[in-house]
């Protein structure tokens, strides 16, 4: 042997020698085989198999077969999204495992402020919309899926149209000026969540009563609703695309006079003489307006998603397309809408998980006017009169219509070439409804970036200190062109305007708390403490072009409807401003935990508004609350019953939270205007004089709301009866009230003051029944709500405030003793001889005046009520939901009485009306006097009780086995009617219609009307 071979093997052997302890002491490996199935023996594929701690990993194939290879002994994890992860420990051979659906996971958690509780240890009033509340329906605005499915929480509806927004409103109505809950989005607070598609919630908390609530503080005063979105989980990725096809037509069609009952009631009227008739009528004539104005649309959506994870991390990523066509002729109600929700997050360290949230949206909107009595479109289609057709050809125009062409004016045409009308009969602020929807070209957009970026750190274990950066981004934009048109001899315009404006709004907030958790010997205390600060700031631009002699755009071509193209004559406008206001915030929460048999939770929270709001003296707010809790059923007294009564829980709270909805701009300071020129000089010289214009409020504070719940929640029958039960007192003091009356020796006009307080109490009750038999399961959920509001305190220097008005009538009132914005009014008592309509004279002066007014109805409802139904057997399943709500009134206003010749509708001024071949009739003659009062009466005043089912959806889902043969893992094909169904007693389009959300509510001058809808989509999962 040569002397390097004799090295060469002196080194393999030391080689050997050093690695044979190593090879002695690794562990042998197994093989591990099996198949993973469902909790209904079906084969799950594309399990995710790893070996913990290692990249060792396999996944099932499409019978949910694995094969791998593991050291003996390790633990092997088995994940899926949607499933419960299990661990099982390495042996060698065959391993089935079953993998349980998470739903029961999620759900034993609720969301609450900074935090998540366990639902057996909340103890406040806390209600839960979930995502499958939410899935495959045709609701575009989130807060819509909140409606009929938690008690206490009430939506009022301005307008049906593609893309409004209802008003939700928790637990009554707590302000003279707004009542609007705070929606919190993964932790940042938003103002609405109308850009936030349904699909990408995983959940929605209502935090009700003031305990769950205060420790949001002074935003809190109105409730609060938190909303999780998705996020990914540990398993291999899920795609998931959602697809949905609707026809909407309208819900509810009111019937008008037709043109034969028109030409009998304006006879009987005498608002024309019959030969005018004769002249200008053709005898056949007899249009629908509301055939002309209403057609049957489209609404599409789209929805792609993508979600994942393991043990480092997950993500969830989504993409929406919505495209609604309204119910409307034409494309003047369309809302377009692009959603993207990007949400992330990654655990860097064992001590450190960085994550992130973001919804962004982008929406093109346009719309048709409602809801009000002068220019109004639904007005329009209501006050037409039927005589009237819906064009005349070129060559067969009337000659009024001749006469105003010659005169220069422009009439629309329609695709043929046709003239809109112009009616002969009714001429008043609103006219051909086309022509008023044509007129104006309106081009609405928008955008909005909402999200967060945050960080947990947890050194040690039970305590995590969050840091988390919020963000809200929001740009407007909004065009309206204004285009020569002729509606009748005082309806039209001559030339071209245009005006323009661009906004942008930037919030931001940063928060910091830490929440530390520590159970020993059966107790359990979690501490909260944290601060946040918010700044939000608010900018315009608007210009304008109006017509001076001539067009204000060069030219009235839409490639010249820009502000850049003014003509030379055009009057110039441009105004604009910019706004800020900030927040400073500190907090805490206490919460401790006996062996699930008694808890308790103390909060606080201290808030500042910076001086746009508040004076500095004021500026601080502080919010305590308390809630206990007993877990009556963890008591050894209560075993001889646990078999029928699972679980029983007594809750009690009491907190304050605050509003500050009604302020804005130095609404406390002492200002003074311009009050005209004085010639305190010789000469031609004046001197500009000012006045106070507001004398000026230091003493300004916020509004409070003070709330004491108590509440019962209880399980029997092996979980599957479930039963809750609320009762609260809100009274919410200080509330800020505009123009009480100054001193007379000062004079000018007050600052808003702490003037008046409101009561709301009621019950709130939720019943759950769900159960199987075999492979039929079904469940029932059911809540009502039941409310008393009322006015308690008023300042006596304003005996009541006005509210909403129609014409020259003023409807509504705040005023102490009754519900916010009640009705006020004539009290109808009957017809007398000749067919007139008479009143109460309830001040027995021998006339009608001022002291004939009182209460004639009010809009908030005594209960609102929703109950969801749900069957499946296999692969079939079906959905049953409906709401409603009764003692609610509408004051209706369609007609007005300036404008005789207007039509009507038939079952409120026709149909049963009083005239000497009916004079028993119960309704006003035609040319009856005393109208005026008759339309401030409660004859006007209607039951706006309704019940509407809102979805009937019946759904199949696909056999996995043959799904698996084309690598879907799930799909489910639906068909569905929505709002199909409206029971109600009220004659007018919906009986959900408001004016507006709060000194409006229940005042019914035009609201878009809802539509019924009839859906086909399908889910598919891959």
């Amino acid at each position: 042997m040569t002397q390097t071979a004799r090295k060469r093997f002196a080194a393999m052997a030391l080689f050997l020698l050093i690695c044979l302890p190593c090879c002695l002491a690794q562990a042998p490996t197994v093989k591990m085989a099996g198949k993973v199935t469902d909790n209904l023996n079906e084969p799950m594929i594309g399990v995710s198999i790893v070996e913990k701690s290692t990249t060792n990993g396999c996944i099932t194939d499409i019978d949910g077969n694995y094969t791998l290879n593991v050291a003996q002994g390790a633990t092997i994890i088995y994940s899926y999204i949607g499933y419960v992860t299990q661990e099982q420990q390495a042996v060698a051979g065959v391993v089935n495992i079953v993998l349980k659906e998470d739903s029961e996971t999620l759900d034993e958690v609720v969301v609450v402020g900074y935090g998540v509780q366990k639902k057996s240890s909340v103890t406040g009033a806390i209600s839960q919309v979930k995502a499958e509340d939410m899935q495959n329906r045709t609701i575009s605005d989130a807060s819509q899926a909140l409606q009929g499915k938690t008690a206490g929480v009430q939506l009022i509806t301005t307008s049906a149209a593609p893309g409004s927004s209802p008003t939700v409103r928790v637990r009554g109505y707590s302000s003279n000026v707004a009542s609007n809950p705070l929606y919190v989005v993964d932790g940042v607070r938003m103002s609405s969540i109308s850009g936030i598609d349904p699909n990408d919630i995983a959940s929605m908390e209502v935090l009700k009563d003031a305990a769950s609530a205060a420790i949001y503080g002074a935003e809190a005063g109105n409730g609060v609703i938190l909303i999780s979105t998705k996020k990914g989980k540990a398993g291999q990725g899920k795609i998931t695309y959602d697809f949905q096809l609707s026809t909407q037509s309208i819900a509810r069609m009111p019937k008008l006079l037709n043109a034969e009952e028109y030409v009998e009631y304006m006879s009987e009227s005498n608002a024309f003489d019959p030969n005018f008739i004769k002249a200008n009528w053709d005898g056949k004539t007899s249009t629908d307006w509301l055939d002309i104005a209403f057609e049957n649309s489209l609404m599409m959506k789209h929805n792609l998603a993508f979600a994942g994870g393991g043990e480092q991390g997950n993500y969830y990523l989504s993409l929406t397309y919505l495209n609604n066509d309204g119910i409307v002729k034409g494309k003047d109600d369309v809302y377009q809408r692009m959603t993207a929700t990007i949400n992330a997050e990654y655990n860097i360290k064992p001590w450190l998980k960085v994550g992130t949230t973001n919804q962004i949206e982008k929406y093109n909107t346009r719309g048709v006017s409602t809801q009000n009595a002068y220019g109004s479109f639904l007005q329009a289609v209501m006050m037409m009169d039927p005589l009237t057709p819906d064009t005349y050809a070129p060559d067969k125009l009337p000659t009024h219509m001749q006469n105003a062409m010659n005169q220069g004016s422009t009439l629309l045409q329609d695709e043929n070439g046709n003239y809109y009308a112009s009616s002969l009969f009714y001429e008043g602020e609103n006219y051909h409804p086309t022509v008023m929807r044509k007129n104006t070209i309106g081009r609405n957009s928008g955008f909005n970036v909402n999200g967060s970026i945050y960080a947990d750190f947890t050194p040690i274990k039970g305590f995590t200190f969050t840091s988390r950066f919020g963000y809200r981004l929001g740009g407007t934009r909004s065009a309206n062109t204004s285009l020569p048109f002729y509606g009748n001899s005082t309806q039209k315009r001559d030339y071209v305007s245009i005006n323009s404006q661009s906004s942008t709004s930037i919030y931001y907030q940063w928060e910091n708390f830490a929440n530390y958790v520590k159970s020993f010997n059966g107790h359990t205390i979690n501490a909260m403490l944290g601060m946040s600060f918010q700044e939000s700031s608010y900018d315009y631009v608007k210009g304008s072009l109006d017509p001076d002699g001539e067009h204000a755009v060069l030219q009235n071509n839409p490639l010249f409807f820009y502000l850049n193209y003014g003509a030379s004559s055009a009057v110039k406008g441009i105004n604009g401003e910019k706004t800020r206001s900030a927040k400073m915030s500190y907090f805490g929460r206490v919460s401790y935990d006996y062996m699930g048999r008694y808890m308790a939770q103390f909060s606080l929270r201290a808030d500042a508004a910076d001086m746009s709001q508040l004076p500095i003296t004021n500026r601080w707010g502080y919010f305590p609350a308390v809630s206990l809790g007993w877990t009556v059923s963890e008591e050894k007294f209560f075993e001889p019953v646990k078999r029928s009564v699972n679980s029983l829980k007594l809750r009690a709270s009491w907190g304050q939270n605050g509003s500050l909805s009604a302020l804005s701009g130095y609404a406390y300071s002492t200002d003074m205007a311009s009050s005209g020129i004085y010639p305190l000089t010789g000469g031609n010289g004046f001197t500009t004089g000012v006045n106070p214009a507001s004398l000026g409020n230091e003493e300004l504070k916020w509004e409070t709301s003070e709330q004491l719940d108590f509440g019962v929640d209880a399980r029997f029958l092996r979980d599957r009866l479930t039963f809750s039960v609320d009762y609260y007192e809100k009274k919410t003091k200080d509330l800020l009230v505009l123009d009480t009356k100054p001193s007379l020796s000062i004079g000018g006009k007050t600052s808003p003051r702490n003037a008046g307080n409101v009561s709301n109490k009621g019950w709130e009750f939720e019943l759950g029944w769900r159960d199987n038999i075999k492979d039929f399961s079904y469940s029932i959920r059911a809540n009502l709500a039941t409310l008393k509001n009322e006015v308690t305190y008023l300042d006596p220097s304003q005996p009541r405030l006005n509210g909403a008005s129609f014409h020259t009538y003023q409807l509504s009132f705040f005023e102490k003793g009754y519900p916010v914005y009640y009705f006020r009014g004539y009290q109808f008592n009957g017809l007398d001889e000749q067919g007139n309509p008479t009143f109460k004279d309830l001040d027995n002066s021998g006339g009608l005046n001022e002291g004939d007014l009182t209460y004639i109805g009010d809009a908030i409802p005594d209960f609102t009520y929703g109950i969801t139904l749900t069957a499946a057997y296999k692969g079939l399943d079906l959905t049953i939901f409906g709401t409603g709500s009764q003692g609610n009134d509408i004051f209706h206003c369609y007609y007005r009485p300036d404008y005789k010749s207007s039509n009507r509708l038939k079952e409120v001024w026709y149909d049963n009306h009083w005239s000497t071949n009916n004079p028993t009739g119960t309704v006003p003659l035609a040319n009856a006097n005393n109208i005026d009062q008759y339309i401030q009466s409660d004859a006007m005043v209607y039951d706006g009780s309704f019940f509407r089912i809102k979805q009937i959806q019946l759904g199949y889902t696909l056999p996995k086995p043959l799904l698996r043969k084309v690598f879907i893992n799930n799909m489910r094909l639906y068909c569905s009617l929505d709002d199909f169904i409206t029971f109600s007693k009220y004659p007018g389009f919906d009986p959900e219609s408001s004016a507006n959300a709060t000194t409006g509510m229940g005042v019914d001058m035009g609201g878009y009307p809802a539509s019924k809808k009839v859906v086909l989509g399908f889910n598919i999962e891959f």
